[in-house]
Parts: structure tokens; C-alpha cells; sequence
């Protein structure tokens, strides 16, 4: 599941490219991941993604296209490694 916390017109954009990769590389995670939208210097804002409010991805947004477009590659990317890694955590402890 992928919560959209976003405030902004290109938070959004991000948001569809980053679900639309999510799907497309078929990620099927337990765990929620959160695409969060802070403001920042001036007129930008910071983008993050986390998963159980631990920080795995972000980045000052700029209004171009390809920038958010390649920012959503590296994000699915990290998220990705992220999952495969609590995966293997989760191999290792059994709960009793």
C-alpha cells in the first residue's frame, strides 16, 4: 500500500510517476509505504518516502519533468532495496 501525503501540484506528479513504477515493477509489500511533502527554502518543497516511518528516500523537488521522473526511478529503486532488506531481517528472528 502507497499513502499519498502530498500538498503540492508536482507532490502529486511524483506521486503517479512513483505508483505507476510501484506497480509496474509488481511490488507487493506488507509493510505501508508513505510518499510525504514538506516545504522547504523558498518556493521548494522536500519530498520523502518512508516505510514504518523510517526515512528511505528524499529530495528537494524542481518543476521539471525528467528531473521527477528519474527521481521516482531512484526512489522505487531505494524503496526496492529497502523491502528486500527488511525481508531478510524478518528471515533471521522468529517471535515466540
Amino acid at each position: 500500500m502507497v499513502s499519498d501525503e502530498t500538498k503540492t501540484r508536482m507532490g502529486k506528479d511524483f506521486y503517479d510517476l512513483y505508483y505507476y513504477l510501484y506497480n509496474e515493477y509488481r511490488i507487493n509489500s506488507k509493510e505501508i509505504v508513505a510518499v510525504n511533502e514538506e516545504f522547504s527554502f523558498s518556493r521548494n518543497t522536500k519530498i520523502m518516502i518512508s516505510i514504518n516511518n523510517e526515512l528511505v528516500y528524499e529530495f528537494l523537488s524542481r518543476p521539471d519533468e525528467d528531473y521527477l521522473d528519474t527521481m521516482a526511478k531512484k526512489a522505487i529503486y531505494e524503496t526496492y532495496l529497502h523491502l528486500k532488506d527488511l525481508e531478510k531481517k524478518s528471515e533471521y528472528f522468529t517471535q515466540y
